[in-house]
């Protein structure tokens, strides 16, 4: 990684710029930082970037060689997987979160990272959701009673309530609802909202509160179709279809199904599309028999 004050020099070259054209901020700060005398201040940081015509997330791609740095990549690869797929790319990732924190044993997010991997590994292997995780428990026990969640705890909490008594589960999928409404225009939300509503509405199926789980799974699909993630409005529609099912529409669910199956498949994603059977197959086997 290269340091605050070469990647600000490197910024500023690259606009023909001199330490004295910065509008306000003085040549001498420009030039302790850039010799690495001195660090910013947040403010003064956040004006040099400004006048540099980078935010900060750019910034730091840039800081970190032109690549986002191991924490950045480590959320970004936990949030793209789905814990029935790929074990073996789970395992591989499980490695890296603990050498990550091997390195940075103060990071607690990564920390609960692992938590929620370890989860999924666990209910893939075991196939319910009823699994025993002691660090699921403390890490609700240290987000719960906060007056407010920043986004990284809201993303935890939306990946590890459905490991909780039913109750106590229901209650966080209200809480997590609340705390998104802050962050709906923060950058890059709105694949973990979908994510979180997907993965609510499908526990409340589970739990036959069919619904409750509708309005979560709807809004899923409209989001997704929003976003044109044709991936997410599948599974949006394949939760539906189970509803739709268990309000004995059986023709219109299994219409649902095939095309979810069908857009999937014909988009090359035909582990996803086996993903859906799979569930909606299990789905089936356990209306028939209750």
């Amino acid at each position: 990684m290269n340091q605050i004050g070469t990647t600000i020099a490197h910024l500023r070259k690259n606009l023909n710029m001199s330490q004295r054209d910065f509008e306000h901020i003085k040549q001498s700060t420009i030039a302790n930082i850039e010799a690495h005398n001195r660090l910013p201040r947040i403010d003064t940081f956040l004006e040099l970037i400004s006048e540099l015509n980078v935010n900060l997330d750019e910034f730091m791609f840039i800081l970190n060689g032109y690549a986002y740095d191991e924490r950045t990549t480590l959320f970004k690869d936990i949030r793209a997987m789905r814990h029935s797929l790929y074990a073996k790319e789970n395992i591989n990732l499980k490695l890296r979160l603990e050498n990550y924190i091997h390195t940075n044993p103060r990071d607690l997010f990564i920390q609960d990272l692992r938590v929620i991997l370890e989860s999924y590994i666990k209910i893939s292997e075991s196939d319910t959701y009823e699994i025993d995780s002691i660090e699921s428990f403390a890490i609700y026990d240290r987000i719960e009673d906060q007056k407010v969640w920043t986004y990284e705890q809201i993303y935890v909490m939306s990946k590890l309530f459905y490991v909780f008594p039913e109750k106590r589960a229901l209650q966080m999928i209200e809480r997590i609802n609340i705390e998104f409404e802050k962050y709906q225009t923060y950058e890059n939300t709105l694949g973990t909202l979908i994510a979180f509503l997907l993965n609510a509405g499908g526990y409340r199926i589970s739990k036959k509160l069919y619904n409750e789980a509708l309005p979560l799974v709807e809004k899923a699909r409209d989001l997704s179709s929003q976003a044109d993630n044709l991936v997410t409005m599948s599974f949006a529609n394949a939760e539906i279809a189970k509803i739709k099912y268990a309000n004995d529409e059986k023709e219109d669910a299994q219409i649902l199904i095939n095309n979810a199956v069908t857009i999937l498949s014909l988009g090359e994603k035909q582990l996803l599309a086996d993903d859906i059977n799979n569930s909606w197959n299990k789905f089936l086997k356990e209306k028939v028999l209750n």
